[in-house]
């Protein structure tokens, strides 16, 4: 499966950045800044592809879906340079300089640190974490493939010709980012291989290089021209534990992870936008990358949207403040402080109404996490960079940081100092109490400041993390011009060049082994620990084998997969592990999640659970199983009782399928292995 995960990696970056830079590279963008924004255009290309077809009707084909948006930026990349008479002006100095040397290097760190933090977590190429939210995210990708349908707004756990075995009323489903679904459908065709597979392919592209490339930018619109801090800035965006590493495991959420990583790229973009001095023809350009980001950002999560609001924002006051620009009413000229105001309390306005508008009237999908802390623990791990310090849930994933808090209240201290990216500073220290104020208090300001994450303190630590990574950068690349200064005084004759790159080095070494060393106390670990090492326990365990799907059982999986006919259903325990067997190896089961067994269930699917077993004599069980075409029964053994997924279940709820024996009349055994049975109902 190693194989297979090496190529969905390759296919991936290929549909995330090739459409994209040939896009950007139409209308002369540099490579430097074309190459990081390029996944912001290309998966807008994919899901405006995919919306499309669905509204058409038409089957979203593999090669319509990765063959249009190439097409389109091929085209487009042909027209601008064919011919003279279109060719469009040369690239202005709007672009700061950011080198090619730089973002490789970025990339390389990415791929040591993914690989050393997650791939090595995996006991297999196709290992995920058994919990609440991969239900969803592996079973809406495998039907987007079955029904060839890749919309966020037309999506199911269930593939069209699945449709009658639902076992809920039919309801509309409305829009659900589905970004990450879709990208993850996409490489699992492309390379042959399963949703599991593909989305650990996509997980790693994800940090590994999404990530680095998209907060290069970032870094290098908010201090520009300053090579160092970009070097620095290579090893600050992994060396966050609660960003993007702690999000691999807690949920997980893999797609509001995707979409963090993706979502920096489009700070520079808004930055370029909102100064004065960006000639018209690149504005157009970039205007158009702006929109297309923000389609990109809310199909891969709309609380991106959310989270660049809240970093952005003391940037739009600043810029504001700075403006030459005067404006004039009633003969008046209107002092910048008053626009500050004007402009400050027209968001908040905007905020309220889409908080009443989406989340009170409950059209986006909400949650209340209650606090579980107290203000000034709370505030100590906002000092120590974890964040949701000792949370009931997720909280031994991470450690506090101290070599990180140095570098970062080093970038504070410089930002102010140097008058120079202060706005960073004032967001940071926004988004920081804001985690600190939802662990702390449950009040009705909590769901106004922060119910577009649904109050979820690792989203919100995460959105913290972001805004944090080029203050470290420019923490780190302090620290070491310090030191250079501190060895010209004692090494007069050492060469500068030399001098400043060796400082650099050894600062940057010394924060990574200080970072991924230094232990600190817990009362979610027996000793002290450091982040690392405390993501990487957990991590070890969750992508581990273990129940209540074993490797052992998702073997026996793939047997049943080559023993019945293709798209055959299946009833099944979900409890048992079973209800991820349609996501892992395209089992058409009957049971997929682990809640819903109760009154908005179908009276069918609630006759087949309870006396599936008496099908030889009871005329409507028969009646309904054949109705609805299924023709086996699938136990992976008892069912789990504990766990994310065990917690749910109540004893009694499936003992029609418990209550099948190899001697039960109208079964007959197909595939046996210890307590794990495939029968086939023989009745008609």
């Amino acid at each position: 499966m190693w194989p297979e995960f090496v190529r969905a990696v390759l296919v991936l970056c290929i549909l995330l950045y090739l459409p994209g830079t040939l896009f950007l590279k139409a209308f002369r963008m540099p490579i430097g800044w074309a190459l990081p924004t390029a996944p912001l255009i290309s998966c807008s290309f994919i899901f405006i592809t995919g919306e499309v077809l669905n509204i058409l009707r038409i089957p979203a084909h593999i090669f319509l879906m990765a063959g249009v948006p190439l097409f389109i930026a091929g085209a487009t990349y042909a027209f601008t340079h064919v011919g003279t008479h279109h060719n469009p002006a040369p690239s202005s100095h709007t672009y700061d300089d950011l080198p090619w040397q730089i973002l490789l290097i970025s990339v390389a760190v990415g791929l040591v640190t993914t690989t050393l933090l997650y791939v090595t977590s995996l006991s297999s190429a196709g290992a995920f974490v058994q919990g609440w939210d991969i239900t969803h995210h592996l079973d809406v990708t495998q039907a987007m493939i079955d029904s060839q349908c890749y919309s966020s707004i037309n999506y199911n756990y269930y593939s069209t010709p699945d449709a009658a075995i639902i076992p809920w009323q039919s309801s509309s489903s409305g829009f659900y980012p589905s970004g990450w679904n879709i990208l993850n459908a996409l490489a699992t065709q492309l390379v042959h291989t399963d949703t599991t597979v593909a989305g650990n392919a996509l997980n790693f592209v994800s940090a590994a290089i999404l990530l680095p490339l998209s907060i290069t930018t970032f870094i290098a619109k908010t201090f520009p021209n300053k090579r160092t801090v970009l070097l620095a800035g290579a090893f600050t965006a992994g060396s966050f534990s609660v960003f993007p590493w702690a999000l691999f495991v807690y949920g997980p959420i893999y797609p509001n992870t995707f979409a963090f990583c993706t979502m920096p790229a489009i700070f520079w973009v808004f930055m370029q936008i909102t100064r004065s001095k960006t000639p018209k023809h690149d504005l157009i350009l970039l205007s158009i990358t702006f929109v297309l980001g923000c389609i990109s950002l809310t199909v891969l999560h709309t609380s991106t949207i959310f989270s660049s609001i809240i970093i952005l924002f003391p940037w739009c006051l600043a810029r504001i403040k700075q403006s030459n620009r005067r404006i004039s009413l009633f003969g008046h000229q209107v002092k910048p402080l008053i626009l500050v105001g004007v402009f400050f309390i027209f968001v908040i306005l905007v905020w309220l109404t889409f908080y009443f508008v989406l989340i009170v009237r409950g059209v986006a999908l909400s949650f209340w996490w209650n606090s579980y802390s107290d203000p000034i623990n709370a505030l100590i791990h906002v000092i120590g960079l974890d964040y949701v310090g000792e949370s009931y849930a997720g909280g031994e994933l991470v450690s506090m940081q101290p070599m990180l808090t140095l570098t970062v209240f080093v970038g504070i201290v410089w930002t102010f100092s140097k008058k120079q990216g202060r706005w960073l500073s004032v967001a940071f220290f926004y988004i920081s109490l804001l985690c600190a104020f939802i662990i702390s208090f449950d009040v009705p300001l909590k769901g106004i400041l922060s119910g577009f994450w649904y109050t979820d303190p690792f989203r919100i630590a995460a959105t913290a993390a972001i805004s944090a990574m080029p203050l470290a950068a420019i923490g780190l690349s302090t620290l070491g011009c310090a030191l250079f200064d501190l060895i010209c005084k004692y090494q007069p004759r050492l060469p500068h060049f030399l001098g400043k790159r060796a400082s650099l080095v050894l600062v940057i070494t010394v924060f990574i082994l200080g970072n991924y060393l230094i232990a600190m106390p817990s009362s979610k670990h027996p000793a002290p620990t450091n982040a690392f090492s405390a993501f990487k326990t957990v991590a070890v365990e969750s992508y581990g084998d273990k129940d209540p799907l074993t490797n052992e059982e998702r073997e026996f999986l793939r047997r049943v997969k080559n023993v019945i006919p293709k798209g055959a259903r299946v009833a099944n325990i979900p409890y048992d592990g079973s209800l991820w067997a349609y996501a892992t190896n395209n089992v058409h089961v009957v049971w997929r999640y682990p809640t819903g067994y109760d009154n908005t269930e179908k009276p069918t699917s609630a006759i087949l659970r309870k006396r599936l077993k008496d099908i030889a004599s009871d005329e409507e069980v028969r009646s309904i199983a054949k109705e609805l075409d299924i023709h086996y029964v699938l136990v992976l053994g008892i069912p789990s009782e504990s766990g994310a997924i065990g917690n749910n279940y109540r004893s009694g709820t499936f003992r029609g399928i418990l209550g099948i024996t190899d001697d039960t009349p109208g079964f007959e055994v197909v595939l046996s292995e210890g307590n794990m049975r495939l029968y086939k109902i023989t009745l008609y």
